[in-house]
């Protein structure tokens, strides 16, 4: 086969562009850490990386999540223990004012930091998180205790104003339609009736003092795994709680003797009993979602080490590549210069 001139030229020309366009690879490396820029310089890889960022999206939003949840039972944990602080108190204080030795006077002492704990209990029940109610389940939005509605006078017990909750004996009642009805029983059922009413014993609050929604506040934990973060406030500030903790409040006021306040003691057991039940359930979940937290940083860990070694460059060898087509490059036009010295002159002379 004759081999002309040009053939030799247009093969050196084509080196070196060649070397130019490794060379131009390898510096883009090194320019943006990444081993391609567009998706069409290797498909397969391209389409990995697409599935590694989603994966390490998807963590990075759980790991929020996580984030998230932990405020939020961190603080229902702190306002669930400043709530079992209060009744211990309280507890202490109905304990000493049970000994027929305590006078009158200091037991309204007793009876005037019992309702500064109460009115502490009712500021926990309205305890917010990012500006979201945490004990009122999904309705975040809307406190779920109005002080100003409790223990409310009514002019006629008999015959309170539509929707006034009583509570009596033990007993929550909702004046509807004219007449009482127990609390969460369906109206076609028969239900208890407050019967003669001892204003004395009995609590009165307006309609909308406590609306508590008790609907879980779930969140996702990673995929396919939810969780709800809240406790279930009515538990802890529904009606029958408050209702017993004014009662207490009267008692340490007006009781003739130790006895008629000592029996105020079994009613605050129970309610530290169900503070301590909602402590529990919150602290097992947080351990839940510290071990979810752990094995999250674990999945990031090894999801973006996945996709680092699938785009991410490895400056040693390409700095090596770069040097060695360089001195390819030049090689090429060393040896290109000295074949096509000869040109039309030449062949003249």
């Amino acid at each position: 086969m004759r081999v002309t001139q040009s053939m030799i030229a247009n093969q050196t020309l084509r080196h070196i562009q060649s070397n130019y366009n490794n060379i131009s690879k390898y510096q883009n490396q090194l320019n943006t850490g990444k081993k391609f820029s567009r998706a069409s310089e290797d498909p397969l890889s391209a389409t990995s990386g697409m599935h590694y960022r989603t994966q390490v999206r998807e963590i990075e939003q759980f790991q929020r999540n996580l984030s998230s949840a932990h405020t939020w039972m961190e603080t229902s944990d702190q306002a669930l223990y400043d709530v079992n602080t209060s009744l211990q108190r309280m507890r202490e204080l109905t304990s000493q004012a049970a000994n027929d030795t305590y006078d009158s006077e200091q037991r309204k002492a007793a009876a005037e930091e019992i309702g500064q704990l109460i009115d502490h209990i009712k500021d926990l029940g309205n305890t917010k998180v990012n500006n979201k109610y945490i004990f009122n389940g999904t309705d975040t939005e809307n406190r779920p205790i109005d002080k100003s509605k409790f223990d409310i006078t009514v002019e006629d017990p008999n015959a309170p104003p539509d929707g006034t909750m009583l509570f009596y004996e033990g007993v929550l009642y909702e004046f509807t339609d004219g007449s009482y009805q127990e609390h969460g029983i369906d109206p076609e059922d028969e239900g208890r009736t407050p019967g003669e009413i001892d204003v004395s014993k009995a609590v009165f609050f307006e309609s909308g003092a406590i609306s508590i929604n008790e609907d879980d506040v779930e969140l996702q934990m990673m995929k396919g795994v939810n969780m709800p973060i809240n406790a279930n406030g009515a538990d802890i500030f529904g009606y029958e709680a408050f209702g017993e903790l004014i009662l207490l409040e009267r008692s340490m006021k007006n009781a003739d003797s130790g006895t008629e306040i000592g029996a105020h003691l079994d009613v605050l057991d129970q309610q530290l009993d169900r503070v301590l039940s909602a402590e529990a359930n919150i602290g097992a979940r947080q351990n839940r979602i510290m071990m979810t937290e752990n094995r999250m940083d674990q999945q990031l860990i090894t999801a973006t080490r996945i996709m680092s070694d699938n785009e991410d460059v490895d400056f040693a060898e390409a700095i090596i590549q770069l040097v060695s087509h360089e001195s390819i490059l030049n090689a090429s036009l060393s040896a290109g210069a000295r074949i096509m010295q000869p040109s039309l002159i030449d062949f003249l002379r």
